[in-house]
């Protein structure tokens, strides 16, 4: 119990990866969720692992119901869930409200034993309301590689872990995974990518002032659906177009070359994705081409629906 503690609220080492993509639809959208999911899972659990599965049920404390969650049906041994244990923590969301209170349940197993398909759909359908899907939230944690999985909905998971090393592969192996809204951060923790690239105050204050002209110009409602096909240009020093092209593809970006000079070309770096977000996105081509020795030159944006 206090390994899970010590993962969620104290480790120095995290990985957000996202799950669903916002430009698939339906049993495409679902089909990528579960893939993703499943690989992460697979490449973090080894059959001889121990595993604990945390579920957690959050009300009020004077809440006098039940809400047991069914983890027997995520385990293809019922008769372990003999050995689930229970207890009250203070509220996993926000441990200063008094007024709410988590009841944790904990079950050991190994990964032979759970249902994995079934637990991942499980969780992916949270937010649709469809079957199945879990009650409160699930955790799954590697006891022996210090190592936790959250997937929150269908949307993304976490990776947490005391050591550094332990997450590295995970790291390089599903780096066009990584959500590119934390990949800088995420980036700096690991010691790669863009970890040594800065912008200076002068240049953000500048970048921060044209996003804000080129939103008002779309006009475009930010507090309303605003999803957008956002396209970035580049221009890349033909020295470096290579290097930087290998490094873009390992982001959630389609980039193809839109033009070839003598000396440089013009790259265009594309993402489906709500035009509130903007800003973190470039903030990336921004610190790409500084990284590449080039310049970035523009976005623009053009409604998804």
């Amino acid at each position: 119990m206090r390994l899970l503690e010590q993962l969620m609220k104290n480790s120095n080492y995290w990985i957000r990866f996202e799950l669903g993509l916002i430009q698939l639809e339906d049993k495409e959208y679902i089909h990528e969720m579960h893939h993703r999911a499943t690989i992460i899972l697979n490449s973090m659990f080894d059959k001889n692992d121990g595993i604990l599965i945390f579920a957690h049920v959050s009300n009020p404390v004077d809440y006098k119901g039940i809400d047991i969650p069914n983890i027997k049906r995520f385990i293809k041994n019922k008769k372990l869930i003999y050995d689930l244990k229970c207890k009250t923590i203070p509220f996993e969301f926000d441990e200063e409200d008094t007024e709410m209170e988590t009841k944790q349940y904990s079950l050991k197993v190994k990964k032979n034993d759970i249902r994995l398909g079934y637990l991942i759909q499980s969780i992916g359908y949270k937010e649709f309301r469809m079957k199945p899907r879990v009650n409160g939230t699930l955790y799954l944690l590697n006891s022996t590689k210090k190592m936790l999985f959250h997937m929150y909905d269908d949307r993304g998971c976490d990776v947490y872990g005391l050591e550094k090393g332990k997450l590295l592969p995970l790291y390089h192996k599903f780096r066009k995974w990584i959500l590119d809204y934390n990949r800088i951060q995420i980036d700096r923790m690991f010691g790669d990518g863009l970890f040594s690239i800065y912008e200076t105050p002068e240049d953000m204050k500048k970048r921060l002032e044209l996003n804000r002209k080129k939103v008002e110009e779309t006009e475009i409602n930010l507090y309303e659906v605003n999803t957008c096909h956002i396209t970035h240009k580049l221009e890349i020093p033909k020295e470096f177009a290579e290097e930087c092209l290998s490094e873009m593809a390992q982001t959630g970006f389609e980039i193809n070359i839109e033009q070839k000079f003598s000396d440089s070309i013009i790259l265009k770096a594309m993402k489906t994705e709500a035009l509130a977000l903007v800003e973190y996105q470039t903030e990336l081509m921004s610190l790409y081409s500084r990284k590449f020795k080039g310049e970035y030159v523009s976005w623009s944006a053009i409604r998804a629906f």
